[in-house]
């Protein structure tokens, strides 16, 4: 089974008919394949400075290692992620909106009183400038780009499922571009949407290697949708089919292609009429490593997912589900709780040191201790 490929070029010229071919493909498989109207160079130049960053000295990416940040943001080599116990392979950098701007301003409210949530607004990334300052501008663009993209995706949606698009849209948040550069939002009292995203290299593999194929493990999105700019020479990401079980093998992608699939926030939403599907990479034989730059979109970060009143009213034509689920997973309407429950899962060491007033439970719910 092939994953649909939709043109967002529909969505100007037929809207309602753009939103019913992603709704169906929401709602039957969880995954789609997007051609988008980003130019060709900005993700060009996004993966070449991804590329470049990957290919340096150790001690040079060590220079913005996540290990002493609190919303764990920055460079993690191999071996410092896993999925449910068991090693990613594959090293990345780690990426949030930014929070300068809140920080800036007054605050009545002491910090010991704002949820544990909060502790992933970091006031600014933890950029290379020193030893790669094009990198900076080059992701930027490419988030920029993916996050526009983002919100027609959701209105779309609003409009597949009879959802007034202004009752969702503010949930997101409204963004504008500050003199220095940051993304600010664009009212006085307003916030960001919640975005994140990876840069990833997976090494590759020699056909008699003993090391783990596991890229990265089974897992289901914890955001709301996700978007990813593919290597356009080699895949390895699976999708789990609805239907038995199997996994799908996604091919390599041009860069006017994204690879789009729905998280968590979006199954409770649409109380479950919408699928975060489980998917996983596994690395494949090649003499290069694969670069990959997924970016996680969400509301803003106080937001608290709703379920939609009327979605019974729709047609339910998914016919079985027999996909692989977290057999302890709170899915937990929060966007920051539901965020930081992945972080915490799969940064365990990092979690332990900049969080010990923090336990995770078995279904990945926060206690104080």
């Amino acid at each position: 089974m092939a994953l649909p490929l939709l043109n967002l070029k529909l969505h100007h010229t037929n809207p309602k008919l753009f939103a019913d071919q992603l709704t169906r493909a929401c709602h039957e498989i969880g995954f789609f394949l997007l051609e988008h109207d980003i130019p060709t160079s900005t993700g060009f130049s996004a993966l070449s400075e991804a590329r470049q960053f990957f290919s340096r000295p150790i001690e040079q990416k060590m220079t913005i290692s996540y290990e002493s940040d609190p919303s764990f943001r920055g460079y993690m080599q191999i071996g410092v992620e896993n999925t449910e116990g068991k090693i990613d392979w594959r090293e990345q950098i780690e990426y949030a909106a930014e929070y300068g701007w809140y920080h800036r301003r007054q605050h009545t409210q002491a910090d010991t009183n704002s949820p544990f949530y909060h502790r992933l607004r970091a006031t600014s990334n933890p950029w290379p400038d020193i030893v790669q300052p094009s990198l900076r501008p080059a992701t930027m663009d490419y988030v920029t780009g993916v996050l526009g993209v983002a919100d027609r995706l959701r209105d779309a949606m609003c409009l597949g499922l009879n959802v007034n698009a202004n009752e969702v849209r503010h949930l997101f948040g409204n963004i504008t571009k500050a003199d220095d550069g940051q993304y600010v939002p664009a009212d006085k009292n307003g916030d960001v949407p919640f975005w994140s995203m990876k840069m990833v290299s997976y090494p590759p593999v020699s056909a008699d290697s003993t090391d783990s194929l596991q890229g990265v493990g089974a897992h289901a999105d914890t955001n709301f949708l996700t978007l990813i700019l593919q290597d356009p020479h080699s895949s390895g990401l699976q999708v789990q089919s609805v239907q038995d079980g199997k996994w799908i093998d996604v091919p390599p992608t041009p860069s006017n292609v994204l690879v789009c699939n729905v998280g968590e926030l979006a199954e409770i939403w649409t109380k479950g009429y919408f699928l975060a599907t489980p998917h996983r990479v596994m690395r494949q034989t090649s003499n290069c490593s694969r670069v990959s730059l997924p970016i996680f979109y969400n509301p803003t970060i106080d937001t608290k997912m709703q379920a939609m009143a009327d979605i019974d009213l729709l047609s339910w034509t998914r016919k079985q589900h027999s996909q692989w689920r977290r057999q302890q997973n709170s899915l937990i309407n929060s966007v920051g709780e539901n965020s930081f429950k992945s972080l915490a899962r799969s940064h365990p060491a990092v979690f332990a040191k900049q969080h010990s007033d923090l336990m995770i439970l078995d279904d990945g719910r926060m206690k104080q201790i």
